[in-house]
C-alpha cells in the first residue's frame, strides 16, 4: 500500500465502523445527545483532516465522544442545550448511519484516482496545485476529479432518497 492510498483507507475505516461510534454513544447518552454526538465527532474528525492528516480518525472520532459526553455529564441540569445542537430520534441516527455509508460505498466505487485526488483535497486540505505536483495531473484534471466524486456522491444521495 502506497503512502498515497492511506488517507483513503482511513476515512474508509472511519465511514465503515461509525456504526460502533453510534452504539457506544447510544449506551452512554440519551438517543437524542447520542445523534447530536455522533454527527459532531463525525465533523470533527473530517474538520481537523482537512487541516492536517488524522492517523487514526476512529480513535479520533472516540476521543471526541467521550470528551463531549463528559463535557454533557458535567453540565447543570439546567443547561443541557450548551452542548447540543439539535435533537436526533433514532430514525435520523439510522439516517446518518446510512447517508455515511452510502458515502463510504461510494468512494470505495469510484476510480483510485478520482478517490485519491478527492482524499486529498477534502479531507486533507491539500491544495489543488499540490495534489497535482504530487500526482504529476493538471490542476485542471484535480478540479475534475473533485467536481466529479462530489457529483458521484450526490447522485448516489438523491438515488436513495428518491428510492
Amino acid at each position: 500500500m502506497s503512502s498515497l492510498e492511506k488517507p483513503e483507507h482511513k476515512l474508509h475505516h472511519l465511514l465503515k465502523n461509525a456504526a460502533p461510534l453510534a452504539r457506544y454513544l447510544q449506551k452512554n447518552a440519551s438517543s437524542a445527545d447520542a445523534a447530536d454526538i455522533f454527527q459532531e465527532s463525525i465533523v470533527r474528525v473530517l474538520e481537523q483532516a482537512r487541516q492536517k492528516p488524522v492517523l487514526n480518525p476512529l480513535a479520533y472520532a472516540f476521543t471526541v465522544a467521550r470528551h463531549m459526553l463528559l463535557r454533557l455529564k458535567a453540565l447543570p441540569a439546567e443547561q443541557p442545550d450548551e452542548l447540543a445542537c439539535q435533537s436526533a430520534n433514532p430514525e435520523e441516527m439510522a439516517s446518518m448511519q446510512q447517508t455515511v455509508e452510502l458515502v463510504s460505498q461510494t468512494l470505495a466505487a469510484m476510480p483510485a484516482l478520482r478517490r485519491q485526488v478527492f482524499v486529498l483535497y477534502r479531507m486533507e486540505g491539500k491544495s489543488r496545485s499540490s495534489i497535482a505536483a504530487l500526482l504529476q495531473i493538471s490542476e485542471e484534471a484535480v478540479a475534475k476529479h473533485v467536481s466529479r466524486a462530489l457529483a458521484d456522491i450526490q447522485r448516489r444521495l438523491d438515488r436513495q432518497r428518491a428510492g
